[in-house]
């Protein structure tokens, strides 16, 4: 039997969910490790340049995102989401002794592949699994819940980078090996804590993979909706690298600039799982919009910015839409699908968000540098208006639950 909403607390959401939850908090805490200190290191320790550097990003990046549709249909086929996350955190452990012994930029660029084709195979599955094992009338928290796990792993790694660079006189070598340790716990944290999705242990008849491929036919109008409205939204997204562009045009100096990032982050730690609960009593799409209303006002901020403190309320604000939709949405893609086929959903979701974030980063670019900052960020605030007029086409959380 569900436990009523009002009854429960964190701390009785599933165990799995729990589980899930731990596993990224300690990949994210590697992957900030890695992923903060390998474009410096590569640059001023091997001497690569600044632009194959980018080439690089853009590659493995790229294969991260188009991995992610793969692993979803694939966690769908099998009928088996764990398996699945077991060989990608593997992958993930696997890749961290080769940013310590890499004696160039091959080897960090295989490091890198394989890192990102691990985070392609877990994100499907994961937040499938997530999914299938959240109680319906929990769905919203226990979404909040990953997302801020998550989010206390990058803190933490974050954390753990200024400490060791601090005491190993920025040993990288020693610092990359310190990595390797929190995907492993990861790895056993998942086989022993987490457990297969319920479509794990029912009788299924055998068909081809590509017969399977035919049943995203049955993903319904609504799903549809709702990657409509993400991707349009996701329009108004782009690196936190315009954040700090434009906090170094107001006046921010080079020391003051991660404040940006850490309010960024404090905000969408402290908003996720609220929000997530709060959407499980309420109809998901009020504080859907209320997070793209939050969007608009960000990018307002930022446009208008005559000072640091426009900066900064901006990137708080952007926080806080950050831990509100972010979630949310993945909740509203659970909401509507059904469990043989969910990680199709969200490996198409995915596929339709990395365009989106793409298109997004490339446009704001241009106009960041061939026209004006303001004009980039009132367009962003633009995408997000339009996601808002849209957003009453997407079928209300209440009625799906009844």
């Amino acid at each position: 039997m569900e436990q009523s909403i009002e009854k429960y607390s964190v701390f009785s959401l599933p165990k799995s969910i729990w589980g899930i939850g731990l596993v990224t908090l300690l990949v994210n805490l590697s992957s900030v490790i890695i992923f903060s200190l390998s474009p410096i290191y590569l640059t001023t320790v091997l001497g690569v340049s600044t632009f194959d550097l980018g080439i690089l990003e853009g590659f493995v990046e790229a294969t991260s995102w188009f991995t992610r549709i793969f692993a979803g249909v694939l966690s769908d086929y099998l009928y088996r989401r764990k398996p699945i996350l077991v060989f990608a955190y593997t992958l993930s452990a696997l890749s961290r002794p080769i940013f310590a012994i890499a004696p160039s930029l091959g080897w960090i660029a295989g490091a890198r592949l394989i890192d990102r084709i691990s985070n392609g195979l877990q994100a499907t599955p994961r937040e499938a699994l997530v999914g299938d094992l959240a109680p319906k009338n929990l769905k919203g928290a226990c979404f909040g819940l990953r997302q801020t796990l998550s989010m206390v792993g990058s803190f933490a790694g974050a954390g753990v980078v200024m400490f060791l660079m601090h005491h190993t006189n920025e040993n990288y070598e020693v610092i990359f090996w310190a990595a390797a340790v929190p995907p492993i716990l990861a790895v056993l944290a998942l086989i022993f804590f987490v457990k297969d999705s319920p479509i794990a242990g029912r009788h299924h008849a055998k068909i081809s993979f590509w017969a399977h491929l035919k049943h995203a036919r049955h993903l319904n109008k609504q799903y549809w909706r709702v990657v409509l409205v993400a991707g349009i939204f996701m329009l108004s997204n782009y690196s936190g690298a315009y954040m700090i562009l434009q906090g170094t045009h107001q006046g921010l100096s080079p020391s003051q600039v991660p404040i940006l990032m850490v309010l960024q982050n404090l905000f969408a730690f402290a908003s996720a799982y609220p929000m997530g609960r709060l959407s499980d009593r309420f109809d998901r799409r009020i504080l859907i919009g209320v997070g793209f209303v939050i969007t608009i006002i960000s990018n307002a901020s930022f446009a208008m910015a005559h000072g640091p403190s426009f900066v900064l309320l901006g990137a708080s604000l952007w926080g806080v839409q950050m831990g509100m939709t972010q979630s949310l949405l993945l909740t509203k893609v659970a909401d509507t699908t059904f469990t043989e086929i969910r990680g199709t959903g969200f490996g198409i979701y995915y596929l339709i968000i990395g365009v989106a974030i793409f298109l997004s980063n490339t446009i704001t670019g241009w106009i960041f540098t061939h026209k004006s900052p303001s004009l980039a960020f009132w367009l962003s605030a633009c995408a997000a208006g339009v996601a808002l007029i849209l957003l009453p086409f997407i079928e209300s959380s209440q009625k799906a639950k009844r």
